[in-house]
């Protein structure tokens, strides 16, 4: 685990340009923090943020990962509050080291009102050290009127809701060349049973029924912990499935083994994955995707986040409609709900900040007012059950939103839940398993040997 030090801070004032939705020109700084991480001196520079929380009503500090494109489609939200709340200045900082600096600011005593965080493990540690402020009655009254309770299940530490859900994701999409894919004939699965007897029917076809690739640096395997996870959720209990990521059954438990001998019935079945094992071992996650679209095909369905789009040819991102077709993973165990495995961006408010125009912009978040300025940008999702689909500009992304609305259930990645030395062996198993190096029997074991 890195170890963080609070070594010094500078302040420097500098003249900060406002965007047009900001009603005046605050004075602001550029904070340099100089921590040491694990031996080695680091410089991290935030983008212009306030000097110190506002003390005055009327002004909001919010301290995020968004930049670019995404810190763009936020202040499109922050405008329609500040339209709703004229006497409110809302102003975001986006930084890179997002994880380092709010640690940093935490532990100097300086953290910004609220905290946009995409890592639900960070949440729950600052939760439980005390720095966070729990969710109010009218912030709960929110989310019990836009959201399905699974989502205020999962901004929830120790019982307490914390975070205010906006942009999420989900994983477990299955995608396809759709033009093809209907030429053939092929029906989009509803069951497993109906997956897996697609399968068989695409094995005939002289076309893989699917690509896979698992190399990621030093991050390889983790495509396969996916697998693992989305598998575990449409097979066992909820319960179960958060006895595992919270380590207290272990991973030779024949429930979870279980999991990993239905992916491998795909991954190692030299007629169901085009390249066999070896080629899944060593290719790269971004390039199976392509294999949808390629001349001649290389298979007809890939499982990915909705991330994948950015993967696809050129031409295909430019016509997804037409070219695209997507469905979840179907479940297993029929008897179990709806259950997505989801991440997504918790707003959080620190201790001692929660001043009304900073509970009244959390309270903003959760209404559909907050999605439609960002879903009209197209590339984001949202799980508000009042949203109108129509605001996203295409139909997959609609797709998609609708199926994380009716999500019964949902589970946080469960690999990056766990402690980072199991997250570890976990990714490194799973390329032990798939290229063969190691039996499943002693990959498990190697991953119980560092749990806690």
């Amino acid at each position: 685990m890195k170890r963080l030090m609070f070594v010094m801070s500078a302040l420097l004032l500098i003249a900060f340009v406002v965007s047009a939705c900001a009603p005046a020109t605050p004075e602001e700084v550029v904070k340099t923090v100089v921590v040491e991480i694990e031996g080695e001196t680091v410089v991290v520079t935030a983008t212009p943020e306030p000097e110190k929380p506002a003390e005055d009503t009327g002004t909001v500090f919010i301290l995020g990962a968004f930049r670019g494109e995404e810190q763009t489609a936020f202040e499109n939200v922050i405008a329609a509050f500040e339209a709703e709340n004229p006497d409110i200045d809302v102003i975001y900082s986006g930084s890179a080291e997002f994880e380092t600096l709010i640690t940093v600011r935490v532990e100097a005593g300086d953290p910004p009102d609220i905290a946009a965080f995409p890592q639900p493990g960070a949440v729950a540690k600052l939760a439980r050290e005390g720095h966070l402020v729990p969710l109010w009655d009218e912030a709960l009254a929110v989310y019990d009127a836009e959201y399905t309770p699974a989502w205020k299940d999962l901004a929830s530490v120790d019982g307490v809701p914390y975070g205010m859900f906006h942009r999420v994701n989900a994983k477990g999409w299955v995608w396809y060349n759709k033009p093809a894919f209907e030429a053939a004939g092929y029906q989009v699965p509803t069951t497993w049973g109906e997956l897996t007897a697609l399968t068989e029917e695409m094995k005939g076809s002289g076309i893989a029924p699917w690509c896979e690739g698992i190399e990621s640096g030093s991050a390889t395997g983790w495509k396969i912990t996916d697998w693992v996870e989305n598998i575990m959720l449409r097979t066992q209990p909820v319960e179960v499935y958060d006895q595992w990521v919270a380590h207290e059954i272990p991973f030779s438990d024949e429930r979870v083994k279980n999991a990993w001998e239905i992916v491998g019935s795909i991954m190692f079945d030299p007629d169901a994955v085009y390249g066999g094992p070896a080629f899944i071992a060593a290719t790269n996650f971004k390039e199976p995707a392509k294999g949808l679209f390629s001349d001649p095909q290389q298979c007809w369905l890939h499982m990915q986040g909705s991330f994948v789009t950015n993967f696809f040819p050129t031409d295909v991102q430019a016509d997804l409609d037409n070219q695209v077709g997507v469905f979840m993973l179907p479940p297993i165990d029929e008897s179990l709900p709806f259950t997505l495995e989801v991440g997504g961006d918790q707003f959080v408010v620190f201790k001692g900040h929660d001043r009304p125009e900073v509970r009244k912009f959390i309270e903003f978040l959760g209404t559909p007012a907050a999605v439609k300025p960002w879903a009209e940008l197209g590339g984001s999702l949202f799980p508000h059950v009042n949203q109108d689909l129509n605001w996203y500009p295409t139909v997959l992304e609609r797709t998609m939103a609708e199926a994380i609305t009716q999500a019964t259930a949902a589970r946080f990645d469960g690999s990056d839940n766990m402690a980072s030395e199991v997250n570890l062996a976990f990714w490194k198993g799973a390329t032990d398993w798939i290229s063969g190096a190691k039996s499943l029997d002693d990959v498990l074991a190697d991953i119980d040997a560092t749990l806690p």
